[in-house]
């Protein structure tokens, strides 16, 4: 350890801290402007300049490595000066606009002259008066704010790994721009404004609509996938006027992707419904929650009483949290007394690596998943580990995807040929002399191997297995798709599985119990059947029934079909849990209340008109499941991480399966802006992609004569589907990539996952 004194003050510190890490030790501030805590120390700006004893020269703390006995002085009348003189410089170009910023109150340059008590610029102002750049949907660009601190570059860079936008030019005529002045398409992550210091990155979906000082700040976890980052929930009068990070809270580290940061518009929608529907005929008529209840009550002990029981489903969704999930189970099972309880999630793969495994891995393999589409904070982790030069990542995928940039090898085959080239790779684990031997051989070497893989495919599961199988150290990395994909599972909404994975009866399975007209009554919880393939062919029974419940904040596709429909919150508007990728519970908290129930109050308030109380507050509820579920004994609801009981659970070979006969093998694409049901409500994340894109090959786009735009049909047997094409070369001649998770899309992809098809251009 090194001794060091920061104005008097003596703290050890570890060999290779900085002066700026020891001060912060030592409880001693440092202005800073250019240093961010998840970037490498850059030294542009030298607003931290300290003094060092027995050094002739000022020292940038936030890049001076303390030295044994090193003596700083941080705040005299000279740096003071120094330090002043450096804002008056920045001041020279930069507007003085800061009643109409949207950075007023959050700016750090404001501050900083506010600090150092600069009211009037010793030298001319020259702002330059450049136009402002409006081509990235979500960022607005004003360059003449820019101090050129250069965290925008850097963390594009060293974190995200897109290098979207650079420094620009060199001396007096550098500015932050792309590459020739080109739009600025990227990611739209916004990783970039949020380390922005100043106004010139700024949030084009909170612009101009409220001032940061008027609003309050909740703390929350993010209600899209299942990477469970921390959100900080930015309201005033019940209105989410933004969504951001904290770099010091959260396993994300202040990380989010364009989902979690821009699509909260739809907490706020108009489009959402504040009053229950009864439908009477063929019209739905408004009614209170009360009397919603009512009507459920009454025909569900109608159908219990002529068809028994086991007449009655539930289907809970991910959406839901854990105490949500836990009273929907136990509603179903001990009120009504039905086993037909149901998630569209698996049990296949339970969760196994954290995020912590992922960054500090040197042999990393992520299979047949677009991870940084599908869960973008992970791929985050997969990049840092990527990018590390001891590291070995090998990608394999149908197309390239931002992880070419940071992987060692990228494999891309077509989905027909890539499991025989993993079993390529997986016999080279066994000692086979292939082409894939000398990466086998890291892999296998490596004291902490890492396998990311999509959890919804048997097939990649047994994959999966059999990686285990050959390298018994390795961690799995199931990356699940929605916030509470786990949770659910582990509170008992897996059809024969209580809560803790403890194996009960089975009910009948969901579709054999609707087609065979066995199930009479469904209560749908938060899920949108109408945009899971899996159950487009059976949407039409549902009108069948004699009893079709649905909850969800919006009246979704699902919800037309129903005979009751109840409005609920969203993650932002209700207390609970969800349970991440990893494993990992954390807490959500209410931050809005938009004037509809939750799934909460639908469970128990229903459970009351059926003589039973069940738990409303929330520690209640925590100390029921605590009983009842042995994987939560004792768990910390907030960042506590559950243990498993196993990794993958998968029997006998799973064959892969391509039907059709075209000359095109299509495959389900990530889109990082979508996920299904919620995204869709967003008008922002809508504007750039607000239909199902057929992505294409280049050389297939010229054959096929159609261009970004077009629209192409994609025949298979008799069924035809029109969709708008996207030219890119990141996709293989001879396949094509969409989206699944489209209503639009529902229909083809209930044929199967991957597809031989053909394509005809669209006139």
């Amino acid at each position: 350890m090194l001794t060091v004194k920061i104005d008097g003050i003596e703290v050890k510190v570890e060999p290779g801290t900085t002066i700026l890490e020891a001060a912060e030790k030592a409880g001693v501030y440092i202005p800073i402007m250019c240093h961010h805590k998840n970037l490498n120390p850059f030294g542009a700006c030298r607003v931290c300049l300290v003094e060092v004893k027995g050094s002739p020269k000022l020292m940038t703390a936030c890049t001076t490595p303390v030295t044994d006995n090193m003596e700083v002085i941080t705040n005299s009348e000279k740096l003071k000066r120094i330090r002043k003189t450096l804002i008056e410089l920045l001041l020279i170009n930069h507007p003085l606009d800061c009643p109409v910023c949207d950075k007023g109150g959050e700016c750090l340059l404001q501050d900083l002259t506010y600090e150092f008590g600069i009211t009037k610029v010793r030298f001319d102002e020259k702002p330059n008066n450049s136009p402002v750049d409006h081509t990235n949907p979500f960022i607005e660009r004003d360059i003449d704010r820019c101090v050129l601190c250069g965290k925008c570059v850097r963390i594009c860079d060293e974190i995200v790994n897109v290098e979207a936008i650079s420094f620009i030019n060199r001396g007096v005529e550098t500015y932050i721009g792309t590459a020739f002045d080109q739009p600025w398409n990227c990611e739209y992550c916004g990783q970039c404004m949020s380390v922005c210091p100043v106004g010139s990155l700024n949030n084009r979906v909170y612009l101009f609509k409220n001032r940061p000082w008027h609003l309050e700040h909740t703390e929350s976890i993010c209600g899209y996938c299942s990477c469970g980052c921390t959100v900080i929930i930015d309201h005033e009068n019940n209105e989410v006027y933004r969504i951001k990070e904290d770099v010091y809270k959260g396993v994300n580290k202040g990380l989010l992707c364009a989902k979690g940061r821009f699509g909260y518009e739809l907490i706020n929608s108009t489009q959402r419904p504040v009053t229950a529907k009864v439908k009477d005929g063929n019209e739905f008529k408004d009614v209170d929650f009360d009397g919603a209840l009512n009507t459920i009550y009454e025909k569900l002990s109608a159908v219990i009483s002529k068809y028994g029981n086991d007449s009655v489903a539930f289907v809970i969704s991910p959406r839901l949290t854990n105490e949500e999930a836990f009273l929907a189970q136990k509603f179903a099972r001990e009120v009504v007394k039905t086993n037909n309880i149901y998630s569209l999630e698996t049990i296949n793969a339970l969760p196994d690596g954290t995020y912590n495994d992922v960054e500090s891995s040197n042999a990393l393999i992520v299979f047949n998943i677009d991870v940084t589409e599908s869960n973008p904070v992970l791929g985050y982790s997969v990049r840092v580990a990527g990018r590390r030069e001891e590291s070995n990542l090998y990608v394999f995928y149908p197309n390239y995807t931002p992880l070419k940039r940071v992987a060692t090898e990228f494999y891309v085959y077509k989905p027909s040929e890539l499991y025989n080239e993993f079993e390529l790779f997986l016999k080279a684990l066994d000692g086979e002399n292939n082409k894939y031997s000398e990466a086998a051989d890291n892999f296998k070497n490596d004291d902490k191997p890492v396998f990311v893989f999509n959890p919804y495919n048997p097939k990649d599961v047994e994959i999966a297995k059999k990686v285990l199988d050959k390298v018994s150290n390795v961690k799995l990395v199931p990356a699940k798709a929605k916030n509470n994909s786990q949770g659910i599972v582990d509170m008992g909404c897996f059809n024969g599985m209580n809560p803790g994975l403890v194996e009960t009866d089975k009910g009948v399975e969901l579709r054999e119990g609707i087609e065979a007209d066995k199930i009479k009554a469904l209560i749908v919880l938060g899920e949108n059947l109408a945009v899971r393939s899996e159950y487009f062919d059976i949407l039409n029974l549902l009108n069948d029934l004699e009893l079709f419940v649905v909850t969800d904040p919006f009246f979704s596709e699902t919800a037309e079909l129903s005979n009751v429909y109840i409005p609920v919150a969203t993650f932002a508007e209700k207390d609970g849990s969800f349970t991440n990728f990893e494993g990992r519970v954390q807490s959500l908290h209410k931050a809005v209340d938009k004037g509809v129930k939750t799934d909460k109050d639908v469970i128990v308030e229903l459970a009351k008109k059926f003589g039973t109380t069940l738990p409303y507050e929330t520690d209640k509820i925590r100390e029921m499941i605590e009983v009842e579920n042995p994987l939560y004994i004792g768990v910390d609801w907030n960042g506590g991480i559950v243990s498993y009981p196993y990794k993958v659970k998968i029997d006998g070979d799973v064959k892969f399966e391509i039907k059709g006969s075209g000359k095109y093998e299509l495959y389900p694409a990530y889109l990082r802006l979508h996920s299904g049901s919620y995204t869709r409500r967003s008008y922002d994340l809508s504007k750039v992609y607000g239909e199902p894109i057929i992505e294409i090959n280049p050389e297939d786009a010229k054959e096929l004569n159609v261009k970004d735009n077009d629209y192409l049909t994609i025949k298979i047997g008799n069924d035809s589907y029109k969709y708008r094409v996207k030219v890119d070369k990141k996709i293989l001649q001879g396949a094509i990539s969409l989206p699944k998770d489209f209503k639009e899309t529902a229909p083809l992809f209930y044929e199967g996952s991957y597809l031989k098809v053909d394509l005809i251009k669209h006139i």
